[in-house]
């Protein structure tokens, strides 16, 4: 009976560790690996949305708006997050502007790492609630 026992609860966290879940983070850009690190040196130069795709076990997404053209407004990012729907990785994200160059407390770049459930078909990116094409999309 206690040997049956053993073996249900290491069945159950056998299982339980098998079962991953979909989840994202900030990560800081000096803190990545040299293929994600080159990606963003290609791309940094324009603003915009990027997508790195790292062996099929995360996804990550940059968000660039680094580049002020004079006179114009400069734009940051806030409230990122990405959820699963179906074959279709749904990445959500807010576009700001503010005039305030300076200003230090707004991010006008942003790395996320997305570790990934599953396999997903499709990506799609939502800028303020409505749909936006992934300007480059890059990995391994």
């Amino acid at each position: 009976m206690i040997k049956r026992q053993i073996l249900v609860v290491t069945l159950i966290v056998m299982l339980a560790g098998c079962n991953k879940e979909l989840s994202y983070s900030y990560i800081k850009i000096a803190t990545v690996h040299k293929g994600i690190q080159s990606f963003i040196d290609q791309v940094e130069d324009q603003n915009g949305l990027y997508v790195y795709f790292d062996k099929k076990k995360a996804v990550y997404v940059f968000l660039n708006g680094k580049n002020v053209v004079q006179g114009e407004k400069a734009t940051y990012f806030e409230r990122f997050y990405a959820e699963g729907d179906g074959e279709t990785l749904n990445i959500y994200f807010d576009e700001k502007s503010t005039e305030d160059y300076a200003n230090q407390s707004v991010d006008y770049q942003l790395l996320y790492k997305v570790n990934l459930d599953k396999d997903y078909e499709y990506i799609k990116a939502f800028r303020n609630g409505k749909h936006v094409p992934i300007d480059v999309a890059s990995g391994n």
